[in-house]
């Protein structure tokens, strides 16, 4: 699966980096891991659940996931 491009939503971003997670077979876990993040962590960003954005992790998740540009609304 390649990142769809276009406006996104924060939630609709979450989804499509899950989905990259997923179509290089690896868990939330060992990504997690692989980044430098504790599953926890990770976990709660990505499920929506941090009260503020971590754009630190967006733009690694970007480089890493091989997403150019993002546009959010």
């Amino acid at each position: 699966m390649s990142f769809n491009t276009g406006i996104y939503s924060s939630t609709k971003l979450l989804e499509e980096i899950k989905d990259l997670i997923k179509d290089e077979n690896l868990t939330q876990e060992q990504f997690a891991d692989e980044i430098g993040y504790s599953r926890k962590a990770f976990n709660r960003f990505i499920n929506g659940k941090n009260a503020k954005t971590d754009f630190d992790l967006i733009v690694l998740l970007c480089k890493r996931l091989g997403i150019k540009a993002i546009v959010i609304e």
